[in-house]
C-alpha cells in the first residue's frame, strides 16, 4: 500500500466539523511502548496526550463522540481487577499527571450531553472509553468487531472486568459489523474498503468513516473525517502511541535538516541537522539500508494483542501519513499539543494552516531533549 493506491471516497457535498479535547498528559516508560527500547540515556520516559474528538454533522444535525479518555475519579471508580493490575507501579516511571473530564469540558463550552447522539470508543482501554454513564441513554455506544464477546458483562456483574456495568446500563450497545451495512446509522451507508481498511460510511454521506484497524485489540477501530472537499482528518487511536514509530517512513523520508523552531530552538542556528539522531538511536540497519526512511521505533509486543496485525495497521497509516491531504493523529500524540487548535475551536483548517507540516518532526525535540 502506498499513498498512491489510497482512494479516498468521492466528495458528496458534506464535511464534518471535528474539534479536539486533551483529556489527560501521562508519561510511561519507552520501552513499555517501543521497541527497541531507547539507548541508555536516550528518552526514557515518553510523555502522552489523549485525545477525544468531537464531530459534528451540521447537515444532519448529528454529534459523535471519538473516545472519552479516562473517567473522572478514576482510582475510586477503577474496577477491582484493572487496579490490581496498576497497583505496584512506579509513579515515576508511568503516571497520569493531568485529567481534564471530556464531558465537564464540553458542557463548560455550551454543548449539552443530551445532543450527543453516539460515543465510539476506539476500544475498551481505560484510557479511552471514560464514563458513558454520564451521558442519556439516548446516547448510543459504539465499539468494534467482537468486542462484546470480550468485554460483557462488566463489573460488578463480572468481577474481573476491566470495565463498568454503568457503561452499558440503558443504552444500545452496537458492535459494528464491517460486512453488513446493519450496522451503520444510516441504511444508505456503504460498507468499502479504503487504503487498506474495512471502512464503515458512519452518517451515510460520506463525510465520517469508521475503519477497523485491528492489533492493538481485535476490535480496534480508526476514525476518517472529511473536513473540507480535499482533507481529511484519521483518527489512528492506539494504532501506535508515538509519531517516532510512524515517522520516517519511505513516504515521509528524515530530511536533512529542519527548521531550529521545531525542535524548540531559536537561531541561531535557523536550521538543524538529524543525521545524528538516527546515529544515536539505534546502531546500523540489518540490511544496511538508510535509516532515512525507517521510522525509529517499531511496536512493543507487549502493548499490541496481535503484533503482526498491529504491523499490518501502521503500514497502512504510513500510507495515509503520506498524502499532503491526510492528517494523522495518534490518540497520544504529545508533540501535536502545541500545534493543533483545541476545543471549542475546530480543526477543520489544519490544512491551510498548514499544522501537518507544523507538527510532523516536532516529535523530535523529545529525541534531542533527554
Amino acid at each position: 500500500m502506498t499513498p498512491e493506491d489510497i482512494h479516498l471516497p468521492p466528495y458528496q457535498g458534506h464535511c464534518v466539523k471535528v474539534s479536539v479535547i486533551n483529556g489527560s498528559k501521562a508519561h510511561m516508560l519507552a520501552e513499555m511502548l517501543v521497541a527497541p527500547a531507547p539507548r541508555d540515556g536516550w528518552q526514557k520516559h515518553m510523555k502522552l496526550a489523549n485525545y477525544s474528538f468531537l464531530i459534528e454533522s451540521p447537515d444532519l444535525g448529528k454529534k459523535v463522540l471519538f473516545d472519552l479518555a479516562f473517567m473522572k475519579d478514576l482510582d475510586d471508580r477503577m474496577p477491582p481487577a484493572l487496579k490490581a493490575l496498576f497497583a505496584g507501579g512506579n509513579e515515576a516511571d508511568s503516571g497520569v499527571d493531568e485529567v481534564h473530564d471530556v464531558p465537564e469540558t464540553l458542557q463548560a463550552h455550551g454543548v449539552d450531553l443530551a445532543g450527543i447522539d453516539a460515543v465510539v470508543w476506539s476500544h475498551g482501554h481505560i484510557d479511552h472509553v471514560g464514563d458513558p454513564s454520564v451521558f442519556p441513554p439516548s446516547t448510543e455506544l459504539v465499539v468494534g468487531p467482537g468486542f462484546k464477546a470480550s468485554y460483557l458483562p462488566g463489573y460488578p456483574t463480572n468481577p474481573e472486568a476491566f470495565l463498568l456495568d454503568s457503561a452499558f446500563e440503558g443504552r444500545s450497545v452496537r458492535e459494528l459489523d464491517f460486512e453488513s451495512s446493519s450496522s451503520s446509522s444510516s441504511s444508505s451507508s456503504i460498507i468499502t474498503t479504503i487504503g487498506g481498511f474495512p471502512a464503515l460510511d458512519f452518517f451515510g454521506d460520506g463525510s465520517f468513516w469508521l475503519l477497523h484497524a485491528p492489533g492493538h485489540t481485535g476490535h480496534h477501530l480508526a476514525g476518517l473525517c472529511r473536513t473540507t472537499e480535499d482533507s481529511w482528518i484519521l483518527l489512528g487511536g492506539d494504532a501506535c502511541h508515538n509519531a517516532a514509530q510512524l515517522r520516517p517512513s519511505e513516504y515521509r523520508p528524515l530530511p536533512e535538516s529542519v527548521p531550529a523552531a521545531v525542535l524548540g530552538k531559536r537561531p541561531p542556528p535557523d536550521w538543524c541537522s538529524c543525521a545524528h539522531l538516527s546515529r544515536m538511536l539505534h546502531p546500523p540497519h540489518p540490511q544496511g539500508q538508510s535509516l532515512a526512511g525507517s521510522s525509529f521505533y517499531g511496536l512493543a509486543p507487549g502493548m499490541h494483542d496481535d503484533l503482526a496485525a498491529a504491523e499490518g495497521t501502521v503500514d497502512k497509516l504510513k500510507a495515509f501519513d503520506g498524502r499532503d491531504d491526510v492528517l494523522v493523529v495518534i490518540a497520544h500524540d504529545a508533540s501535536l499539543l502545541e500545534v493543533l487548535d483545541f476545543f471549542p475551536q475546530s480543526l477543520n483548517a489544519w490544512r491551510s494552516n498548514d499544522w501537518a507540516a507544523q507538527g510532523r518532526w516536532r516529535f523530535l525535540r523529545d529525541l534531542e531533549s533527554t
